[in-house]
């Protein structure tokens, strides 16, 4: 549009200011509370107002800076995507290495220009197969126990053509070992390589409860492999911080963003202990963040991360380069559902699209029947495209921050730091997070969080589609393809054995600056990665324990209720039923109908509806012929004072045993309604997931 008919524009319309229209919006809302109608609070404890004006950037001290200036709020390069778009890393996980490489190069084929390999537990935890507990082994990621496993997982793959990521764990230092002998082996030369193993300890110790070494032991490893890396090897990063196991507790943005502050800022403090510089530690880190539903507030939480972390290293001492936090971003599980799982696709892409709206600089979408089963080629294919889409159809790439500049946008990021910070902060007085963890402090706040979601959650205050809202009992399920946990360790077990060298060159220097090279020689003569630990870590201080955060989904407790209620239907060829016994015609039962069937269906029950009754009789014969035990009465406010005494009497006059159920408040009338046998009503403040629960107790579906 041209600048002159944005003028004529300008002189039709008068503007106003944020008190005018909030004078306009109060006569609208005919005496309802403003803050309460119109304001909303996040889990966050971040207050949103319901509209924004251009002059709430006068307060924001980085409102003028442009991509690539000013504490990076706009990206740490001042093109944007125009000159290389993000990394798509979509994860591999596949267990075994023929099986990883057939998936990797598949997704390199097909989109994928990024490495994102997730190991399993047990090559995390340093342990070989033998000595994990079943479960932890090519269950949930590669498992790598030796050179030959790494050489035919990455079989095929040009290491100077894209980015290569490792989530190491605690094994860092054996990984990129791995990883240096298969680049000599390739002849590429570490200056052509963009690599990172992301060592994050306190991440791993978080999720998992434990770790088999002391903390200061595993310190001392990520500052050699640090070392090493920023004297000889350039292109490979060693550090990770990741927020995905606070996110997946259940923790909220601003929680996550500050725990992950928390943890860098330690790791910076250790490596500097050790004989580091604070540009050479940062410089070595690689941050993760899970992205969550909430669009506005994923895309804030990434610019404001970036502020924050400026902040930090600055005040360290930092240089500019250093000032700049390096972000991948993985779409989260924890909004993801088991029932109705195609759902999850939906989630997924508008989590994508915050994250390279906020300026990640690698992505990952999560497939979407991760939380049901293992991935397969369609599922993991509709994840990559969703990524590939995004940028060569929707054209990401060609917009600096898209975000930058929008009054709500700016104006949330600044509250999410603020937020953040003051999270941050208290971490930093309990002793940083190791000593928070150690103490149960961060826990705590995110089982609170998590409490306070799950109970929005069962009042339908928050909406999940298809679990506690739009339920839809007659989906066919994904059929589960989960592999055995006990078959394929013992695989893994046969396969490995016989393979196992004598490493003594790591114990003669394992707190020395040959030990990456140690490390690399015991490979080459085909020592395993627990037998490397061992002789490394040897009796290197006890092992560190805190509480373990939960893996817990926000669906978890409705998908608990609909699994009783299928286990139910699989022994009695029916779900535990409700009958609506509907009132008149349809008009005027047809919305309180409705409500109530999504109501119970979301607890798995098998809803049958009836026509409206004008009588008793009929009414009561329907609902005999149903073989329900619980009734819910649908009608309008004025039947129910005319015509629900009646009913009720009937109702138990036919069937004593019956539970009675009203769909409405019944407000000043509920002692008269009692009377005539009402046992329980339900209307759009019950607590929806209690409710449910109550009566597949109440039916023998839940024993507990």
């Amino acid at each position: 549009m041209k600048t002159k008919n944005l003028d004529l524009l300008s002189d039709e319309f008068e503007g106003c200011s944020y008190d005018q229209w909030k004078v306009a919006a109060e006569k609208l809302l005919k005496g309802a509370p403003f803050d309460k109608k119109m304001r909303t609070r996040t889990p966050e404890g971040i207050t949103l107002e319901p509209i924004y004006f251009p002059d709430c950037l006068d307060a924001l001290p980085q409102s003028d800076s442009m991509p690539g200036d000013k504490q990076f709020l706009r990206g740490v390069d001042s093109v944007g995507y125009l000159n290389e778009g993000w990394a798509i890393a979509q994860e591999t996980t596949n267990g075994f290495a023929t099986d990883f490489n057939e998936a990797l190069l598949s997704g390199l084929e097909n989109g994928q220009t990024a490495l994102n390999a997730v190991l399993d537990d047990a090559t995390r935890m340093s342990f070989d197969p033998i000595d994990a507990d079943i479960g932890n082994v090519a269950v949930t990621g590669l498992s790598l126990s030796c050179s030959d496993d790494f050489a035919v997982a990455l079989e095929g793959v040009f290491a100077d053509a894209i980015p290569l990521n490792f989530q190491s764990g605690i094994s860092g230092v054996v990984i990129e070992s791995m990883l240096l002998n298969w680049l000599s082996d390739k002849k590429v030369a570490l200056t052509d390589v963009r690599c990172s193993v992301n060592m994050d300890p306190l991440a791993t110790l978080a999720e998992k409860g434990f770790l088999p070494s002391s903390l200061s032991q595993i310190y001392g490893e990520m500052a050699l492999l640090a070392k090493f890396n920023n004297a000889q090897a350039p292109g490979v990063k060693a550090i990770g911080v990741s927020g995905i196991p606070y996110h997946s507790a259940g923790a909220s943005a601003v929680e996550e963003l500050a725990v992950v502050l928390a943890t860098g800022l330690q790791y910076v403090r250790e490596l500097c202990d050790r004989g580091l510089s604070v540009d050479e530690v940062a410089e070595q880190i690689r941050f993760t963040f899970a992205l969550g539903g909430d669009f506005f507030m994923e895309v804030s939480k990434i610019r404001a991360a970036r502020i924050l972390w400026s902040r930090i290293v600055k005040e360290l001492g930092g240089g500019l380069e250093a000032q700049k936090m390096r972000i991948h971003a993985r779409t989260g599980t924890y909004n993801k559902t088991v029932y109705d799982p195609y759902v999850n696709m939906l989630r997924t892409t508008t989590e994508a699209l915050s994250g390279i709206v906020g300026g990640v600089e690698s992505l990952s979408v999560g497939v979407f029947d991760e939380v049901v089963r293992d991935s397969d080629e369609f599922s993991r294919r509709i994840a990559r495209n969703t990524q590939v889409i995004l940028q060569e159809e929707c054209e990401l790439t060609h917009v600096i921050d898209a975000g930058g500049g929008s009054w709500y946008i700016e104006s949330l990021t600044e509250e999410i730091a603020k937020r953040s910070w003051s999270i941050f902060q208290e971490i930093e007085r309990e002793g940083g997070p190791e000593k928070a963890l150690k103490n149960g402090y961060i826990q705590g706040v995110i089982r609170k969080t998590r409490e306070s979601r799950e109970a929005l959650l069962g009042k339908r205050i928050s909406s999940l589609v298809g679990t506690n809202q739009y339920p839809n009992l007659h989906e066919k399920g994904l059929g589960k393809n989960k592999v055995d946990s006990v078959i394929v360790r013992k695989q893994r077990i046969d396969a490995l054995y016989g393979k196992l060298g004598s490493c003594t060159s790591v114990v003669e220097n394992r707190n020395g600056d040959g030990l990456v090279d140690a490390v690399r020689f015991a490979l080459r003569d085909g020592a395993t990665i627990g037998k490397i630990y061992r002789q490394l870590r040897g009796n290197a201080g006890a092992k560190s324990e805190v509480e373990a955060l939960p893996v817990r989904r926000l669906a978890s407790c409705y998908e608990e209720l609909r699994i009783a209620a299928d286990n139910y239907r699989g022994k009695n060829s029916h779900g535990p039923k409700v009958y609506l016994l509907n009132i008149g015609s349809l008009k005027r039962h047809k919305a309180r109908a409705d409500f109530s069937r999504n109501f119970f269906e979301a607890g798995g029950f098998e809803v049958i509806s009836s026509s409206g009754f004008d009588e008793e009789v009929s009414a009561v014969e329907g609902l005999k012929e149903s073989g329900a035990e619980l009734v819910v009465i649908c009608g309008r406010d004025d039947d129910y004072a005319e015509r629900l005494p009646a009913m009720l009497k009937a109702v138990k006059e036919g069937i004593p045993d019956m539970t009675t159920i009203l769909a409405g408040f019944p407000g000043d009338n509920e002692d008269v309604y009692r009377a005539a046998g009402l046992d329980d009503y339900i209307f759009i403040k019950s607590n929806n997931y209690e409710t449910n629960l109550k009566y597949l107790k109440k039916l023998g579906v839940i024993n507990k």
